[in-house]
């Protein structure tokens, strides 16, 4: 036997038996939170004394979810157009269930390239970090404005709009065909 077969059986011996070989990449998690849905309504009508008050209170926030390594749950709906021409969002921005609009910087498009005939579902449900509450933006918005950098997509919400461009909708008053069993 030629001498580099002999070597290369043995380097791809030893290499299985200390386990240098690289294998497939675990599934990894991001810690994250959310504020409860509606929860910001309550202080929309509130003089600009109380919004600067609530408005440290929830700097306050952020930095222990920050500190504490977490990320801020953004889910809801994104106000500009979806747009399959873009690779990656500089910045998306989310009118999130709590009440809150949040800014996620560099997000990358789901629907990027897609052509389907199905629409392009306007609902967004993402984890960022480095949250921080933009104060000019929260005044001018009249609302509570949070920014920070996208960290992932949830599972279930990528999972729900890969089965939707595989199975697009049915036409208005049709109900989709069922599979037969």
């Amino acid at each position: 036997m030629p001498v580099k077969i002999i070597l290369s059986q043995a380097l791809l011996i030893l290499s299985l038996i200390i386990g240098v070989i690289p294998a497939g990449a675990r599934e990894t998690s991001v810690k994250a939170k959310q504020f409860p849905t509606g929860y910001f309504s309550q202080y929309h009508k509130i003089p600009i004394q109380e919004k600067t008050k609530v408005l440290a209170k929830i700097d306050a926030t952020l930095k222990k979810l920050t500190q504490g390594g977490f990320g801020l749950i953004a889910k809801g709906a994104v106000i500009e157009k979806p747009d399959p021409g873009i690779m990656t969002y500089p910045q998306l921005t989310i009118l999130d269930e709590s009440g809150l609009v949040i800014i996620a910087r560099r997000v990358p498009n789901l629907f990027y390239q897609y052509r389907g005939k199905a629409g392009i579902n306007p609902n967004i449900y993402i984890i960022i970090k480095g949250a921080r509450v933009n104060i000019p933006e929260s005044y001018i918005r009249y609302s509570y404005v949070v920014e920070g950098e996208f960290v992932a997509y949830a599972n279930k919400f990528v999972s729900a709009v890969l089965e939707g461009l595989e199975r697009p909708a049915a036409p208005q008053g049709r109900q989709p065909a069922r599979p037969a069993p």
